[in-house]
């Protein structure tokens, strides 16, 4: 029996309004370690899976790298990417399919966003500054705590030298007042 073909992009859904498609966001996981240049790679080559599936690909933010609420894969901090697409009801399977044969990310989710959304009634099309800039893996965390840690310890060594000063201005002051009084 010959199986029927379906163009891609099409959501197979009885209920499904003609013409539309789904509305997904996926968020992904990557290895701390990853190169700007392997996050740029990945980006084009989910563009060019997301495109030749009749999808669109709609936004993508990177998050920069955040620690983890738990170890994954013993790495305790990750690269959050946010992905925002439309497209029919098998671009979610061939995105997570792609994602899993991607030796740098460690965890991947989709949700549906909207069902039934006209493709040319929600534009965001994604320009080449807002690939760049999903590219920064952004700075490390650790890095952020120790530099926020110095600034606070120097705060308060300055603090501190200022308030013993002032200790010591008043009590001079108030020596130089008992002298006074006692020449008196």
């Amino acid at each position: 029996m010959a199986k029927a073909t379906v163009a891609a992009g099409r959501v197979l859904s009885q209920r499904a309004k003609l013409n539309t498609q789904r509305e997904y966001e996926s968020v992904t996981i990557l290895r701390p370690e990853t190169a700007r240049s392997e996050i740029a790679d990945l980006i084009t080559r989910m563009r060019e899976v997301i495109s030749g599936r009749g999808a669109r690909l709609t936004k993508i933010d990177s998050w920069g790298m955040r620690v983890l609420a738990f170890p994954i894969a013993h790495l305790r901090k990750g690269i959050y990417l946010y992905w925002r697409y439309h497209g029919g009801s098998d671009i979610v399977a061939e995105f997570e399919r792609h994602m899993r044969l991607h030796d740098k990310v460690i965890r991947f989710y989709t949700v549906l966003i909207d069902e039934d959304v006209d493709p040319e009634a929600r534009p965001g099309e994604v320009t080449d500054d807002l690939l760049d800039a999903a590219t920064d893996p952004g700075p490390d965390p650790d890095e952020l705590a120790r530099q926020a840690a110095a600034e606070e310890a120097a705060r308060q060594a300055e603090y501190e030298a200022n308030r013993r000063q002032r200790e010591e201005e008043e009590g001079e002051a108030e020596f130089n007042a008992n002298q006074e009084d006692d020449n008196r």
